[in-house]
């Protein structure tokens, strides 16, 4: 992966998310982080930062600054309940992770199938 937008791209991908997700979550404009993913513009550092957070990716993997990174969300559902969880205020995230905390002991929803 050479170029910003390249690894965007990658980082998105790698989470199953289409650009209009990213894009929402990173709190940009979609055709703004085409333009991004498509290295036709670069982003300044506040969007760094905002894409970082949204990717869960350390900015040096962003940057090309370091190999690329595990990323703390796996797939598009756990993309969407940290960011869910991150728009929560503190009693709203408290009462979410009651619901995690007793959906993980009830066998019915902790068996792989």
């Amino acid at each position: 992966m050479k170029t910003l937008g390249q690894r965007i791209t990658y980082y998105r991908k790698k989470i199953g998310i289409s650009q209009k997700e990213l894009a929402i979550a990173a709190e940009i404009k979609p055709a703004a982080l085409n333009y991004y993913e498509k290295d036709k513009r670069e982003p300044n550092v506040l969007i760094l930062i905002r894409l970082v957070k949204a990717l869960n990716i350390t900015g040096g993997a962003l940057l090309g600054l370091e190999p690329p990174t595990d990323m703390i969300t796996k797939n598009k559902n756990e993309f969407h309940a940290l960011h869910t969880l991150r728009n929560l205020n503190s009693l709203g995230q408290e009462k979410v992770l009651e619901y995690i905390s007793d959906l993980s002991e009830a066998p019915k929803y902790t068996e792989k199938k």
